[in-house]
């Protein structure tokens, strides 16, 4: 028999519900933080940084220490529970996990930001890459994570051998689809990283830069690193780097420049909605 470890210790089952509110209201907070800290680019402050991610590893290890028997860290290393779970206890499982692993991969980023603290040019655009992509492979973990408690819960002789089969037959079939669909994301996400040019332009030459102002539009500074967009306008690279985190078209005559790609998480920003299934 399958027993929820909700003893009165921990709590019943209305104390699980808090718990769950509380890890992600932390958890949309932590993002905001993040996301604030990404943007402060030059100005970020290491000691601010380090002290965020300590606060961000206690958080998640105090969690865990409070619930330190195998149900929840189990399912976290891809392995079922012991016992069939009870649905409303599997999905309280796999929301503290799916929270706590944003929230552990939030100190993956700050410590990023803490590398790129200084980061101009090529060194932003690659610290928009490695948020991205530390950010897709989450999203691949976090796919797979609900499976070993829905293959335990579906897998359930109680249903009958004939329904349990096919229940988890055709959950497996769709996680399936879904985590190529992921994998595909995170490939993309490395493949980027990989790429040495400026996939929306290229390097501009000093003469270029001289001919266009040597002012960049966005900054209303002198241009630092010139990058030249397919539509012939030059800017920073910083400046363009940046723009083409939320936008796919040229600051100035709007003409589509990006090429449709993965959406990029540049901006220290996490996905909020829970992997439940």
């Amino acid at each position: 028999r399958y027993r929820f470890p909700f003893n009165s210790k921990d709590c019943s089952g209305i104390y699980g519900f808090f718990v769950t509110i509380w890890i992600a209201a932390v958890m949309f907070k932590s993002n905001d933080i993040l996301k604030k800290q990404t943007a402060l680019k030059g100005e970020r402050k290491i000691a601010m940084l380090v002290g965020i991610t300590i606060i961000f590893m206690v958080h998640v290890f105090g969690v865990y220490w409070w619930y330190r028997n195998d149900y929840l860290l189990r399912p976290l290393f891809m392995v079922p529970p012991k016992d069939i779970p009870p649905f409303w206890h599997a999905i309280f499982i796999i929301m503290v996990n799916d929270t706590m692993v944003r929230q552990a991969a939030m100190t993956v980023k700050c410590m990023l930001l803490m590398y790129y603290k200084n980061s101009r040019g090529r060194n932003y655009r690659r610290q928009g890459q490695m948020l991205t992509l530390v950010e897709y492979l989450l999203l691949l973990y976090r796919a797979l994570l609900p499976t070993p408690v829905w293959y335990r819960f579906f897998l359930n002789k109680e249903y009958g051998s004939l329904f349990s089969s096919l229940t988890t037959g055709l959950y497996l079939t769709f996680k399936l689809t879904s985590v190529v669909e992921k994998v595909q994301s995170f490939l993309s996400a490395v493949k980027a990283l990989s790429r040495k040019d400026v996939h929306y332009g290229s390097y501009a030459t000093a003469e270029q830069a001289v001919a266009a102002g040597d002012m960049c539009a966005i900054c209303q500074e002198k241009m630092h690193v010139p990058v030249l967009l397919r539509c012939k306008h030059i800017f920073c690279e910083d400046c363009v780097s940046e723009w083409f985190e939320r936008e796919r078209t040229c600051p100035l005559c709007r003409a589509l420049v990006k090429p449709a790609d993965i959406r990029s998480f540049g901006d220290g920003s996490t996905s909020l909605f829970f992997q439940l299934f």
